[in-house]
């Protein structure tokens, strides 16, 4: 039975093809393209930011992209009176059961590997079918070995949220790229690295909307305990801009590899061309093994192709969504130190409006009113901006303090 519809399999499921199954033609933009190889990875992204929603965990492929299994844990999420540990925990004694009933299966196929039409449990029809288009004697093996099988959890909520937030920052940051002659279409990165949080700390202490580290971000911006650039969603987009630059020019002008080197860095890109002898970034993905170069790494350009996919064609997978908008605002620039509760009262703006238009200055500063260094960037309500201007002239000494941008 099996045998009779792998060829109807083959020639109508897009997984056995060269090509997306949701991106026609492999053509996102007229500057980024799926490559030949990389449709699987791409596909499987698309699904997990607009499918498969935070209580759907995905068990898979690290290689091929196969779906084993989608664990629904809505009812472990929504048990009363459970701390969170205690809900990771059954969530992940689930995921545990599922994933050896997996391995077992691929271990016992692979011992009976030269009798497999003839196995009647449906795990292993299922599973011979998915395996169909890998030609290995040792692909069932293989697929069981520790790091092989991965779970992700589904991000469509997450995304929609990054599709909302996106509509403060979008209109700008493509003005941003233009500026320095760069697609525009990488104002979709931080969907990947944020969704477009300004607010976003990752576990390795990256942050704001471009996920800069400490130490990056300081090569570009201010980064201070009490003003933080790296959460100032324009300055750190010109920061982004310039370290992509860089990249692109560092890396043969080749955007895979300089998009991937925002996760992987420049020059753990370039030691991977070295090592690998190509410039084609799929081919870097299947033959560099460098200790660092790991599933995020691997998966960074494919994620950004299926982002900025979805966000260009985000009415078909998405329904009723609300792009935010941030009103309009004037700048000024601090001259010497002044605490927050002092900003307050020479710019006659509400603490909160100060937050809401000023992420780069921390919580620290605001919960301790602590003094915001000089050459800090103030953005105030241009309804706001409009009076001060006429303030800073008549109230003496307040230029002392305050520069308009």
């Amino acid at each position: 039975m099996i045998t009779s519809i792998l060829a109807l399999l083959i020639s109508i499921n897009p997984c056995y093809s060269s090509m997306s199954k949701y991106i026609p033609n492999n053509v996102v933009t007229d500057k980024f393209h799926v490559p030949n190889g990389l449709e699987n990875a791409v596909d499987f992204w698309i699904d997990i930011y607009a499918k498969y929603d935070t209580d759907q965990i995905v068990i898979h492929d690290t290689e091929n992209y196969i779906v084993y299994d989608v664990i629904d844990v809505s009812d472990v999420n929504e048990l009363p009176y459970f701390t969170q540990q205690i809900k990771d925990e059954i969530i992940n004694s689930r995921v545990i059961r599922v994933q050896k009933k997996y391995r077992d299966t691929l271990k016992a196929m692979h011992n009976n590997r030269k009798n497999l039409q003839d196995m009647e449990d449906q795990l292993a029809q299922s599973l011979f079918i998915k395996f169909v288009p890998i030609n290995d004697d040792n692909k069932f093996m293989d697929a069981s070995r520790p790091g092989r099988m991965r779970i992700q959890k589904g991000q469509k909520s997450e995304f929609k949220k990054g599709l909302a937030f996106s509509g403060k920052y979008i209109p700008t940051m493509e003005k941003i790229f233009k500026r320095y002659n760069l697609p525009t279409e990488l104002s979709r990165l931080p969907f990947v690295e944020s969704y477009f949080n300004p607010h976003a700390v990752s576990y390795k202490q990256a942050s704001g909307i471009w996920q800069f580290m400490k130490g990056t971000g300081a090569e570009y911006l201010k980064v201070e305990a009490e003003y933080d650039e790296r959460k100032d969603p324009i300055a750190s987009t010109h920061a982004a801009a310039r370290l992509l630059k860089q990249s692109y020019k560092y890396l043969y002008q080749n955007w895979p590899l300089a998009i991937t080197a925002y996760n992987h860095g420049r020059f753990g890109m370039k030691k991977a061309v070295k090592n690998s002898g190509t410039t084609d970034l799929v081919k870097l993905i299947k033959d560099y093994k460098g200790e660092t170069f790991g599933f995020a790494s691997k998966n960074f350009y494919a994620e950004f192709l299926a982002a900025l996919y979805l966000e260009r064609n985000h009415q078909k997978f998405f329904q009723d969504v609300t792009f935010a908008k941030i009103g309009n605002y004037g700048e000024l620039v601090t001259m010497k130190p002044i605490k927050i509760s002092q900003l307050e009262l020479l710019l006659d703006v509400d603490k909160d409006d100060i937050r809401m238009y000023n992420p780069a200055i921390t919580i620290k500063t605001f919960k301790e009113d602590r003094e915001l260094p000089e050459g800090s960037r103030i953005r105030v309500p241009l309804s706001r901006f409009k009076k001060l201007v006429s303030r800073v002239k008549t109230v003496e000494g307040l230029e002392d303090y305050l520069r308009f941008i």
